[in-house]
């Protein structure tokens, strides 16, 4: 779930009634005031209030569905064979039983002269036993962490090439244009295209709640429910402004009370409110030398202090 406690959109438009003085016998189109209410939520857009999820996708024809519910992405790994030099995604296990690196001819790391990865194009058996390979070293491994790196996987970079969407970044004898090793993505909704044809990724990922009626949920808290009251009833006035049959200076003080409850809600779901909160940060913040590499680490240990060694002590 997400890290505020959620409450149903009931909360909401029973205080929309109360606060702008409708009468219950008048009815409000139910459907408005619940999208005006994702609307407001948007807005506030802090990342507390989403819900972060975790998704294992596996990779067909260079591409993977993005799972339903998407909202942002936060970061995408990919899987490796666990010791290659150039990283690349997926082996190839061929008719005999040996194994070759898929893509370690054609990256700029060496290699033999010939592209192993024609044996997957080639031949259905070998697409159908790197499958169940990968499934079982996924079941068996997951994310198992060292020192520096998650064991077995490694993030993906997001493309910067003129030539990365889809397919086009491959020609017949290079799997990927990119001078690195790194595997690289892009989102192309409802896909994310990826620089290898076949292979496991697990992305990281925020989604709106919702309840089981598909209508998005609450932070429970003060500052929130204020917030989409203020943008309900400010949205309700909207078309009576239009019309001339609202007085302006009272439509301006209602939008300056929505977006002043925005930026109350928005500030409060981000600052630090607990102990561990402001250790972690602290923890991070308080550095001699600051650790460019976390990105390669998924951001993992963050919460620990530096530790220097000076001199040998």
């Amino acid at each position: 779930m997400a890290e505020l406690q959620l409450v149903s959109m009931e909360r909401i438009l029973s205080g929309v009634y109360r606060d702008a003085g409708i009468d219950s016998a008048q009815e409000l189109s139910e459907n408005d005031l619940v999208e005006w209410a994702a609307e407001a939520l948007e807005f506030i857009g802090a990342y507390p209030q989403y819900q972060e999820s975790v998704d294992y996708l596996d990779v067909s024809e260079y591409r993977a569905e993005i799972p339903c519910g998407f909202h942002k992405l936060v970061q995408i790994a990919y899987k490796t064979t666990g010791g290659d030099a150039c990283g690349c995604a997926i082996k190839i296990k061929s008719s005999d039983g040996s194994t070759e690196s898929c893509g370690s001819s054609t990256c700029g790391c060496g290699g033999s002269s010939t592209d192993p990865c024609e044996a997957v194009t080639m031949a259905e058996d070998a697409i159908v036993t790197q499958a169940k390979q990968l499934t079982d070293y996924h079941l068996t491994y997951r994310f198992s962490i060292t020192n520096s790196y998650w064991k077995h996987w490694k993030p993906m970079r997001l493309a910067s090439s003129a030539f990365s969407k889809g397919k086009t970044a491959h020609c017949d004898n290079c799997i990927n244009i990119s001078a690195t090793c790194d595997e690289e993505y892009n989102i192309d909704h409802p896909y994310i295209r990826t620089s290898f044809k076949t292979g496991k990724i697990c992305i990281a990922y925020i989604k709106q709640p919702l309840d089981d009626r598909g209508w998005p949920m609450i932070p429970d808290t003060v500052s929130y429910v204020e917030a989409i009251k203020r943008y309900i009833i400010y949205k309700l006035k909207y078309s009576e402004f239009l019309k001339g049959q609202f007085p302006a200076q009272t439509f301006m003080k209602l939008e300056d009370d929505w977006q002043w409850y925005c930026r109350q809600a928005r500030n409060k779901a981000n600052m630090p409110n607990t102990i561990d909160k402001m250790e972690n940060l602290l923890a991070m913040r308080k550095r001699m030398f600051s650790k460019e590499n976390r990105y390669y680490g998924f951001f993992g240990n963050l919460n620990q202090r530096e530790r220097l060694t000076l001199q040998g002590k």
